[in-house]
Formats: structure tokens, C-alpha cells, sequence
């Protein structure tokens, strides 16, 4: 019995770390991190209502931070293009000055992340028609894990863009592929945001479990056909955003 009570405490048993302790130990990195290998852990944390307030504006700082430096290599790579490479529909407003270049970083940091707000209400409503149970805090806060996730994956192509479209100046490419190369740089966000409101639909189909026993199935296709409608809701919006608040900028 003794020698039994030994070896028990000999051998260690691995502590599993719960998700509200994890995210108390982790920094907006940390948590950038976590949503590129553990998306799950992730959507369990937003299922917390203690954690919310705290991963609002963990899921913010990752947003418009990342925006932010996509932004600004954009607004260099403008400024070294020559004249005539910009693409047409920044060209009537854009100059070397500091205003453009100000106007262009406002219009995306701030439009990615305000043409989210205007589609909460819409999400929310979708939520409760398909009868989820859900809170508004906790729509904010998966729509904002899709900005974060969008911001992450626009952060991973950016670099390879870079060098593509600096290697096209460097080597004094045609004047209609540096438009071209240009043109794409500018709807890199729409490009990674399929990431990002993928991120959504998965953390929010997944909220099907509190939906009735009885109306589960049909209420899982409805609530899918649902937020398929909003993600391109949100898709549409999202560029009309960012140019109306580029021509308020530089008009």
C-alpha cells in the first residue's frame, strides 16, 4: 500500500490550463497567436460573458494596429511609384502632400473597423431570428475576432506583396503593371477578410448548440443561410466605407 502511495506521488498529472485563465496570462500578441493555431479555444473564450470586456479591445488593438501598417506601406509604395502608376480611383485626389497619405490610413484603419459597427445591428437580429441565444456583447465581440483574424492574414500577405511591388519599381516595370500590382494592393483587405468573416461564420454556427432540440437541424440551415446573407452584407459595405471616408479625407 505504501509503495503504491509512492509511485502516485511520483507521477505527475499535466494541468490543463482553463481558457479564462489562459487569456488572464496572454497579451494582444499572445492572442493573435491563439487565433492563428487555436481558432476553437478562441470561439470557447468568446462564450465567455466575463471575457468579453476584456477581448474587445484585445481583438481592436490586433485590428487596427495591423491595418495601420498595411495602410502606411501602401502610402509608400504610392509615394515611390511614378507619375501615372496610381491607381485611378485614388488618382484625382492623391498627391506627395501629407494629407493623402493621412486620408488613405484613416480611410482604411478606421472604415475596415466602422463598417463593422454599422452591420452589428443587422447580425444581431439575424442571430435572434435563427434563435440563437446570444448577447449584442457577444456579437461585437465575434464580429471583432473577424477583424482580428482578417488583420492577421492581411499581415501574413503583406510582406510578400511588398517585395513583388517594390521588385516591379525597382526594376522600372511598364507603367500599366505597376497600376495593375497597385490596384491589388488596395483590395489586399477584401482578400484577407475572406479569412476574416470565414472566422465569423465558423465561431457562430457553432453557437448552434443552444438552439431547441427539436428545431435544431432546420434551425442550423436557417441560421447558416443567415449569416451567409450578412458576411455579404458586410462585403459590400466595407468598400463603399473606406472610399467614402478616403473622398471626406482628401476632398
Amino acid at each position: 500500500m505504501i509503495h503504491t502511495m509512492h509511485l502516485m506521488d511520483a507521477v505527475e498529472v499535466p494541468t490543463v490550463e482553463s481558457p479564462g485563465r489562459l487569456m488572464g496570462d496572454h497579451s494582444a500578441l499572445s492572442l493573435a497567436e491563439l487565433l492563428l493555431k487555436e481558432r476553437v479555444q478562441v470561439d470557447d473564450l468568446l462564450r465567455d460573458d466575463s471575457r468579453q470586456v476584456d477581448l474587445i479591445p484585445r481583438f481592436l488593438v490586433i485590428a487596427l494596429v495591423s491595418f495601420s501598417a498595411y495602410a502606411w506601406a501602401m502610402v509608400l509604395l504610392l509615394h515611390a511609384a511614378p507619375n501615372g502608376s496610381v491607381p485611378s480611383v485614388l488618382a484625382e485626389g492623391w498627391s506627395l502632400s501629407v494629407r493623402p497619405a493621412v486620408g488613405l490610413w484613416l480611410a482604411y484603419a478606421v472604415g475596415l473597423v466602422a463598417a463593422t459597427g454599422i452591420c452589428l445591428p443587422s447580425f444581431y437580429f439575424y442571430g435572434l431570428l435563427a434563435g440563437v441565444k446570444i448577447s449584442f456583447l457577444q456579437v461585437v465581440t465575434h464580429c471583432l475576432k473577424g477583424q482580428a483574424s482578417t488583420a492577421i492574414m492581411l499581415i501574413g500577405i503583406l510582406p510578400i506583396y511588398v517585395a513583388v511591388a517594390l521588385g516591379m519599381l525597382i526594376f522600372a516595370a511598364p507603367v500599366e503593371v505597376q497600376q495593375m500590382v497597385l490596384s491589388i494592393g488596395l483590395v489586399l483587405p477584401f482578400i484577407a477578410g475572406l479569412w476574416g468573416v470565414y472566422s465569423i461564420y465558423h465561431g457562430f454556427m457553432r453557437l448552434a448548440d443552444t438552439l431547441p432540440g427539436r428545431f435544431r437541424d432546420r434551425r442550423t440551415c436557417f441560421l447558416r443561410r443567415l449569416t451567409v446573407a450578412w458576411a455579404a452584407c458586410y462585403t459590400a459595405v466595407t468598400p463603399l466605407m473606406i472610399y467614402a471616408l478616403w473622398t471626406h479625407f482628401v476632398g
